[in-house]
């Protein structure tokens, strides 16, 4: 039967570090939002009649 492991100082520090960079760069290579297009006050209306 295998003992049970134990977590060292070491260890939970070296969790802590590889948690906050796996978290910093999964957030640095999220798309950026884009912005909206700036309203205008121009409408572009296309009429097609079918015979």
């Amino acid at each position: 039967m295998r003992a049970k492991s134990k977590w060292t100082p070491g260890g939970i520090v070296l969790w802590l570090i590889a948690a906050v960079l796996a978290t910093l760069i999964v957030c640095s290579e999220s798309p950026r939002e884009a912005t909206p297009p700036a309203a205008t006050d121009e409408v572009e209306i296309e009429v097609e009649v079918v015979e």
